[in-house]
């Protein structure tokens, strides 16, 4: 959680951004952003809002969608490049920018990804509703994550309902 704190309003629900810490994340030279988790610093509890500040020449996350959670993403500043697509059909490439909404109703199976191909820092609000439920599947890597039992799995191999039952 970020180390916030709100004194701006008596019931806590106002926040500038400035307030919230930016938390940097990278794996290897492929993954790398700052994030700023709104939502945890203003205490919200069905809804995730973060502001993230995607590095050039990095990509937002592995590809993937999700079974249950819907996300809905506001490009705030610079240039960037999204990544979408369902299985069994070609994936597309759209240039995005300020002003551009992104949105992913959950079950639509449409992979998403972004990418920063430019020199510039580029910036969006990433909104979505919080399930503990939800499954995400990652196509680049076949695998599975099912968050309630914070599991990774392979779709692969695939084994029969009955298979090691007594």
């Amino acid at each position: 959680m970020s180390d916030t704190t709100n004194d701006r309003s008596k019931h806590g629900n106002v926040l500038n951004l400035s307030e919230v810490k930016g938390e940097r994340w990278e794996k290897e030279d492929r993954y790398g952003a700052t994030c700023r988790e709104v939502a945890l610093a203003i205490g919200a509890q069905d809804l995730g809002f973060s502001v993230v500040s995607l590095d050039p020449g990095r990509r937002s996350c592995p590809y993937h969608f999700h079974h249950s959670e819907e996300e809905l993403f506001y490009v705030l500043e610079g240039q960037g490049r999204l990544r979408q697509g369902k299985e069994g059909e070609e994936e597309e490439w759209l240039d995005l920018g300020p002003g551009d909404f992104v949105s992913y109703p959950p079950g639509t199976g449409v992979a998403h990804q972004f990418v920063n191909e430019s020199e510039a820092p580029f910036v969006y609000l990433a909104l979505s509703n919080r399930l503990k439920h939800d499954v995400a599947e990652y196509p680049d890597s076949n695998k599975i994550n099912v968050r309630s039992v914070r599991m990774l799995l392979r779709r692969e191999p695939r084994v029969d309902y009955f298979d090691g039952e007594l």
